[in-house]
């Protein structure tokens, strides 16, 4: 609470029924969709991103959160989903996790 008060101190509109994250024009809240297709998505196309969408960063930022073996449980409450959703839907094993899986398994079989 202390964070948005201190955000709130610096908006441009700080009463007490005023938007959070407003619009640019203070009357509705922040719009998703707005923000990508003004900002963000811009910024992408000039990276040569520009099949970047919002699933991409989700899975992107779960997926690394898992790398770092970050807890499941934190990681499913910053996308606003359950574990179960957040490891079965947007996390996915890296390339390297996968090879070091099946090299395992390959050193766990029995050479003959």
């Amino acid at each position: 609470m202390a964070e948005i008060e201190l955000w709130r101190a610096v908006s441009l509109d700080s009463s007490a029924d005023a938007w959070v994250f407003p619009s640019e024009t203070g009357k509705t809240s922040l719009s998703r969709d707005n923000v990508w297709r003004r900002r963000l998505g811009p910024q992408l196309n000039t990276v040569g991103s520009g099949w970047v969408d919002f699933h991409v960063m989700r899975r992107t930022h779960s997926t690394l959160m898992n790398e770092i073996h970050d807890d499941p449980k934190l990681v499913a409450d910053q996308l606003g989903h359950t574990v179960d959703v957040n490891q079965n839907v947007y996390t996915r094993a890296s390339i390297a996790r996968r090879k070091t899986a099946v090299d395992a398994l390959e050193n766990a079989l029995p050479v003959n």
